[in-house]
């Protein structure tokens, strides 16, 4: 049994030391999962650094249609499971499901877990994102416990069950029509007249009968009657305001970039992304940004891949002169 005496004296065991790169990594989606790659190809020594598992939101999507060399479908997983052998098999160095303590970019040092300081000669940047909260009453409360932000992962647990799910963007309509191979009911909210999704999407899933859809409303409170959830929403038309009950929420109203850990140390745009040019550097020298969390007008997994191969080009040249 491990006593909290005998958890400081193990504690007081492990002693911080240091290591050393060429470039580090932080984030192994598929754009650092791709930089990683070419870059041990290059035979440069690298390290991706992670605080989950690789494979980013890829990893969590049910199933990827529109990957170039795959005929069928991939599931999302796979995907991102046989990138991350094809990098590690490579030569790159995975630290993952870490805790990253501090990151400083000036001095190109990452400290994990409290203790192991990476130093690297160049950083890429490729952190992601992290889905958006409504902030309407109740959300927060019960995060995990009736609100989900992911099919893949609680999908499972609505077999023969009803679920709301609100947005109306490529996720929203994706996940849903995923939600109907197990719910037999999918109430969807949305504020505008129409979706933002891709046609093809938005067809397959309004063609099932499972599926009822809400235009022009908005969510105002989420509570617990009972086992099941109340949803409050709004008709934005009439501004009339009616409940709903059902077992589970999911919530797909877009992503915001994970960049709190370099706040105010990148230029960024208008909506919190970070800035890049077109070898994929940032605002600081030898710092580089790829995939989702970049400065972009389109976040598919090609062009995080595409990110992650300038980038790791452009350091090659660089570190070779």
């Amino acid at each position: 049994m491990l006593t909290p005496e005998r958890v400081s004296i193990l504690k007081n065991q492990v002693k911080p030391f240091q290591s050393e790169f060429e470039v580090a990594i932080i984030g192994s989606g598929p754009g650092g999962l791709t930089a990683g790659l070419y870059l041990c190809q290059a035979r440069i020594n690298t390290v991706l650094i992670d605080t989950g598992l690789p494979g980013g939101h890829v990893s969590l999507t049910h199933q990827v249609s529109n990957y170039p060399g795959f005929i069928e479908p991939q599931p999302g997983y796979l995907l991102s499971h046989n990138m991350s052998e094809q990098t590690k098999r490579c030569g790159s160095v995975f630290k993952v499901a870490v805790d990253i303590t501090k990151v400083d970019l000036e001095k190109k040092e990452i400290v994990i877990d409290e203790f192991e300081t990476v130093r690297a000669r160049k950083i890429i940047i490729g952190t992601g994102t992290s889905p958006n909260y409504l902030n309407v009453p109740g959300e927060r409360e019960y995060k995990g416990q009736g609100i989900s932000y992911c099919a893949t992962c609680d999908a499972k647990y609505y077999v023969d069950k009803e679920v709301i799910v609100i947005g109306g963007g490529n996720s929203a309509v994706e996940e849903a029509d995923f939600i109907t191979k197990f719910a037999t009911k999918v109430t969807m909210i949305h504020q505008f007249d129409k979706f933002q999704a891709n046609k093809q999407a938005q067809e397959k899933l309004l063609a099932n009968p499972k599926v009822e859809v809400f235009m022009r409303h908005e969510p105002r409170s989420f509570a617990r009657q009972g086992d099941k959830m109340k949803v409050t929403v709004e008709d934005l038309n009439t501004g009339q305001k009616k409940e709903l009950l059902t077992d589970g929420v999911f919530i797909f109203v877009g992503l915001k970039p994970n960049i709190d850990m370099f706040a105010g140390l990148l230029d960024i745009d208008d909506w919190g992304y970070l800035k890049t040019d077109e070898d994929m550097r940032t605002s600081l020298k030898d710092i580089y940004a790829v995939g989702d969390v970049r400065s972009k007008k389109y976040r598919q997994i090609t062009t995080a891949i595409a990110d992650g191969t300038i980038a790791a080009i452009n350091i090659t040249k660089e570190l070779d002169n």
